[in-house]
């Protein structure tokens, strides 16, 4: 794990991911020693930060911490995680926080065969997504809705998320898309 560009793991409880998910997050597949599709990832973080009023990490620094980490762990998954900084008291951010830029290193899921061969199971989750327009498609630290979905969905591999209107939205940890007639469908993210 790297913090601030540093390695550790020390992170300061005044922090603003810490105390409101004021922050955003990529998970990135490392294979090989490659970030898979890590420039098209920082477009987003960059895109995720704008949205939230937070100055994204420049990709130059971002990216020469990126290589440091892969030559330790050429086969992992790795999440980028970007907060506001340290806090003022109050929900009011500060104009001129410095952003906490955090790296983290998993293992790779070991899923049986027989998930790969033939599926995940699936539980449709009771919990429905909220409608915030304002915050649709970001990868936000604020993230209560997918934790209490999973915690009801413990008998299935994955739960399956729906909106108040009843719409497939996304499963508790993952991306849905369907394909169909040579056809990519995903959800609309304008509103979750």
């Amino acid at each position: 794990m790297r913090v601030n560009g540093e390695s550790g793991n020390l992170i300061s409880i005044r922090d603003r991911g810490l105390l409101y998910g004021d922050g955003v997050f990529r998970t990135l597949l490392v294979s090989e020693g490659q970030a898979l599709h890590w420039p098209l990832h920082y477009q987003k973080l960059q895109h995720d930060c704008a949205a939230l009023g937070i100055t994204c990490p420049d990709f130059a620094c971002l990216s020469a911490e990126l290589a440091g980490l892969l030559a330790e762990h050429p086969d992992a998954v790795y999440k980028i995680i970007v907060t506001r900084g340290l806090a003022q008291r109050g929900y009011a951010p500060s104009p001129d926080s410095t952003p906490t830029p955090i790296w983290d290193v998993l293992p790779l899921p070991n899923y049986p065969a027989s998930r790969i061969l033939q599926g995940a199971t699936l539980q449709l989750c009771q919990l429905r997504l909220g409608h915030q327009p304002r915050l649709a498609g970001i990868k936000h630290l604020n993230r209560l809705e997918n934790v209490l979905a999973a915690a009801e969905c413990t008998a299935a591999d994955e739960g399956l998320l729906l909106d108040s209107l009843g719409n497939v939205i996304e499963g508790t940890r993952s991306n849905v898309f369907l394909v169909s007639r040579g056809r990519l469908i995903t959800p609309a993210l304008n509103l979750c």
